[in-house]
């Protein structure tokens, strides 16, 4: 009776054994799958388009908020308003769209002031204050102001963000075109590493939310 349990036990165990050692290559194999996609994606976003040479005549420039501290911009947050002033300036886009909420006042707001002080028109200034990401920062400005799936528009951010704020406008049904800010703030290498780290994360979640959703 207790060898018929002994070789019970056994069996169970060398069962067990086996199926971790099944399981432990299907693991693996998927973790380099991960890793593979990770780094082409990550490839994708750094070769993505970094510079617009010359950006086409649009309507509207919509500026995709990012941190500010106080009434004070971030400095990649700085970069993306200057260029939009200069595009401004250069009689590229009669309007500017600035979106985000984050922040006390919200970012919007932030870069609004800035245009103002520079001599950009109240008139010429379009906010969004509810959003707190790419996508919202895109719809909510598509339901604010409906006009702008109605003719191009020119996307300001970082190089490194545009991959996937471009699909997101796509999606939304927005025809944007892609503009870089010439000068990113985002110049050391721990810096790109880190963003471009954060940005494919970004990446590859929003390509999941976008199944889910059809």
């Amino acid at each position: 009776m207790e060898n018929s349990m002994d070789d019970e036990k056994n069996a169970s165990s060398s069962k067990s054994s086996g199926n971790r050692r099944r399981k432990t290559p299907i693991l693996f194999r998927l973790g380099l799958f991960f890793l593979a996609v990770f780094t082409y994606q990550a490839w994708r976003i750094n070769e993505y388009p970094k510079t617009l040479m010359t950006p086409p005549q649009a309507e509207i420039a919509v500026v995709l908020g990012a941190k500010t501290k106080g009434n004070v911009p971030t400095p990649v947050f700085q970069g993306r308003i200057e260029y939009a002033l200069q595009l401004y300036r250069e009689g590229k886009v009669r309007r500017l769209l600035f979106t985000g909420a984050p922040g006390d006042p919200p970012q919007a707001l932030v870069a609004k002031r800035i245009a103002m002080e520079q001599g950009v028109p109240e008139s010429a200034i379009l906010v969004e204050t509810r959003s707190t990401r790419t996508l919202e920062n895109l719809r909510l400005a598509k339901e604010l102001f409906p006009e702008i799936t109605r003719q191009p528009v020119l996307l300001i951010s970082d190089p490194l963000h545009l991959r996937r704020a471009i699909q997101i406008a796509g999606d939304l049904g927005l025809n944007a075109v892609a503009a870089p800010t010439p000068t990113t703030r985002i110049r050391s290498r721990r810096s790109r590493i880190k963003f471009t780290i954060r940005e494919t994360f970004a990446y590859l979640w929003y390509q999941i939310e976008r199944r889910l959703r059809n």
